[in-house]
């Protein structure tokens, strides 16, 4: 039997990251977040302990019945390693897994990292000033919007899709507020095309701190409109092309390669997505996010095969 750990599901994680001096989360956010949690699938075991850091222990189990945490104290695994995360942890007697420093963390969520990666989108930049998102939504869009991303966000939030062309006040209204010298969400915006999707898929893995990478399964992504996260399967070979499957494992190593690099260990994902082009031709984007901490997916992605536990 698997020895027991004690798990924080701080979903709001990029929230934190985008301002991780004073953040608190509102009631919100944190009913969403346990609204997501009960979604981990098999990312905690059947006797696995789960905190929430507005509450104190006893904390309950995943199946919801009540229970203390028992001595010796557990290990501690938080969804994202962030400095708030950590302090409940240690508040709840257990004893927080390894984590690279907040600074790391930051750079490789931040969306200038995975853009520096590449941006297979016509026209995509990472952008700081209004004068470089004016003239870059200026421009046509194979599908006439452009979507403006912050560096940080969770299941769909923190974007807007605007009309190619001139923007209008509320348009101007939002970027300034997100380039806002005081950095509350982050620093610049990562501009793109908004493009007809017509396939989601994930890949995931985990770093060591001496930098060994281990690579998940592909999976197939359920998402919204939006593109806020609502289910992940494991792929089936027919649903990834041969050239995908190259082209997303191709991603998934650089970006492991990149995040051993900036100093990052842990688990981490890539999204990728299935697009039509202006000519309505099937294109591939290997690499539209890095999350680089669990994700709702990461234990289906990676099946038995748990580096993170060892």
């Amino acid at each position: 039997m698997p020895p027991r750990r004690a798990w924080l599901l701080n979903l709001d994680a990029d929230e934190e990251l985008a301002r991780p001096a004073g953040y608190t989360p509102n009631r919100a956010v944190l009913t969403r977040s346990r609204a997501l949690a009960a979604q981990v699938g098999p990312l905690l075991g059947p006797d696995d302990v789960l905190i929430w850091p507005d509450e104190p222990p006893p904390a309950a189990l995943p199946d919801g019945s009540p229970t203390s945490l028992p001595l010796p104290p557990l290990p501690g695994h938080a969804w994202c390693p962030t400095p708030r995360a950590l302090r409940a942890l240690r508040d709840a007697g257990t004893v927080p897994a390894p984590a690279p420093p907040l600074e790391v963390i930051r750079c490789v969520n931040h969306r200038r990292f995975c853009a520096a990666l590449g941006q297979p989108l016509p026209g995509a930049c990472f952008a700081d000033t209004v004068e470089e998102i004016t003239r870059t939504v200026a421009s046509p869009s194979p599908t006439g919007l452009w979507l403006l991303k912050r560096p940080f966000g969770f299941a769909g939030r923190g974007r807007l899709r605007i009309p190619a062309g001139p923007l209008d006040a509320s348009a101007l209204s939002w970027i300034s507020a997100s380039l806002a010298p005081d950095g509350r969400h982050g620093g610049g915006l990562q501009v793109e095309p908004w493009m007809v999707r017509c396939g989601d898929f994930s890949q995931h893995g985990h770093l060591t701190p001496a930098g060994a990478l281990v690579l998940g399964a592909p999976c197939v992504q359920r998402c919204d409109e939006r593109g806020t996260w609502l289910a992940t399967a494991r792929a089936a070979p027919a649903d990834l092309a041969p050239d995908e499957a190259r082209a997303l494992h191709e991603a998934a190593t650089t970006t492991g390669e990149a995040l051993a690099a900036a100093g990052y260990f842990g688990p981490f994902g890539i999204d990728a997505f299935r697009f039509r082009d202006a000519a309505g031709e099937v294109r591939w984007n290997p690499r539209c996010e890095i999350n680089a901490r669990y994700t709702m997916g990461w234990a289906t992605g990676m099946g038995a095969v748990r580096p993170d536990l060892a």
